[in-house]
């Protein structure tokens, strides 16, 4: 085996990958070799040409499809110096050329006859603003042309990580609002490790369930419980994992929770046809998973229990934390404080429970750059919230003494 297939960070056929535009919109691409890789304004580029490379990368699409890798310079270069921006007035008769100009180089690029640096250049030349502006007000109109003009792309790995900013960003329904700060923390909380046996409970189409798998590389197992018959973790299909990591989930619908498996008789009549056959083999398939995944759980002991619901927590927890080992940690997460209060303050007066607590994360992102290091203006108004606590092991009366 070639060590590009051994490295993580090198992108293999096959992959999902997330790329991030310029205007740091973003899409989920599968690599076929043999597709092209649209783009919209940004342009395309063949499947093929990205194998091979490194995740994190900037590239640059050149005219054919090809790409070459890109460093985008402009306001992390800037020097501090005494210029100021009070001359400046602003005036959209300050840049020289006319809108139709600009349209005409704005076709130019798509076909590849001009690239993005020809009219950034020809935009800041005929600016007549351009020069009396301070380097770092330079610097931010270069890096907005850049966002506008650039045929360039970041492929990102669909990590736990980088999967759920991009659907907190772009469909946070999908995975109930939970921002990865939050994420971590339930992981944190519920002491996931490798070799672990974790009961979990996930609507939020599997972007917890994938963060339990990521922990379980070396080992280990996860439960989830769902509606319906097929589990729909959908986030999960985006997530690179290997065979194995994926077998070490298990699932069962909740409505074969109490379901008392009979052995599988099943026989096929003389003659039977090939679909009848592999009708058998599926059925049988179905019956093995389902019983193994009854027998994993009615062995009890997990290590954690980790639940997002859109049921009331409060009875998920009290069909579920039968099977829970004692001193091991319940974890909810919801995007609602008040879908927490009732389960919180039965936790608190249950004797089964201790160290009861509901807590809501804050994030605040910062640009950290020499003498420009600041809050960013924008921010999330919230991740979740999580409620977690400590289940203790049931106490087991002694057996009473026949002589006294």
């Amino acid at each position: 085996m070639i060590a590009s297939q051994l490295d993580p960070m090198v992108i293999k056929s096959g992959d999902n990958v997330i790329i991030r535009m310029p205007s740091t919109n973003a899409k989920i691409v599968t690599l076929n070799p043999a597709k092209t890789v649209s783009l919209g304004k940004f342009g395309s580029f063949n499947a093929s040409e990205l194998i091979g490379k490194t995740f994190g990368h900037t590239y640059e699409i050149e005219k054919g499809g090809s790409i070459v890798p890109h460093t985008i310079a402009g306001f992390d270069s800037a020097d501090i110096t005494e210029a100021n921006n009070k001359e400046i007035v602003d005036n959209p008769k300050s840049q020289k050329l006319t809108f139709q100009e600009i349209e005409q180089l704005k076709t130019m690029s798509l076909s590849g006859d001009v690239s993005a640096q020809e009219i950034i250049a020809s935009l800041t030349e005929n600016n007549e603003s351009f020069d009396k502006k301070t380097e770092f007000s330079k610097s931010k109109y270069i890096l907005r042309k850049q966002r506008k003009f650039m045929k360039s792309f970041v492929p990102l790995e669909t990590s736990v990580y980088n999967l759920c900013n991009y659907f907190f960003e772009f469909n946070p329904g999908k995975i109930r609002g939970i921002r990865a700060d939050t994420l971590s923390q339930v992981l944190s909380l519920a002491n996931v490790y490798s070799n672990a046996r974790i009961l979990a409970v996930d609507d939020g189409q599997g972007i917890i369930i994938g963060a339990l798998l990521s922990r379980m590389a070396a080992g280990g197992q996860v439960l989830g419980i769902h509606d319906g018959d097929v589990s729909n973790y959908d986030v999960i299909r985006y997530m690179n994992f290997t065979t194995d990591t994926r077998d070490r989930l298990q699932t069962l619908p909740w409505s074969k929770l109490y379901h008392n498996v009979e052995p599988f008789t099943e026989q096929l009549a003389e003659g039977a046809s090939e679909d009848d056959k592999f009708g058998r083999e599926r059925r049988l398939r179905g019956h093995s998973r389902l019983s193994d995944s009854l027998d994993n759980l009615r062995r009890g002991e997990f290590d954690a229990l980790v639940i997002s619901t859109n049921y009331n927590s409060k009875s998920v927890i009290e069909r579920l934390v039968p099977y829970l080992g004692g001193s091991r940690m319940l974890v909810v997460y919801d995007q609602s404080k008040d879908a927490l209060l009732e389960t919180f303050a039965w936790l608190r007066q249950s004797p089964d429970f201790l160290n009861v607590q509901l807590t809501e994360s804050w994030l605040r992102e910062y640009q950290v750059l020499p003498s420009r290091t600041h809050p960013m203006m924008n921010t999330s108004g919230g991740g979740g919230f999580i409620l977690s606590a400590i289940h203790l092991a049931p106490v087991e009366k002694p057996a009473s003494d026949s002589s006294s």
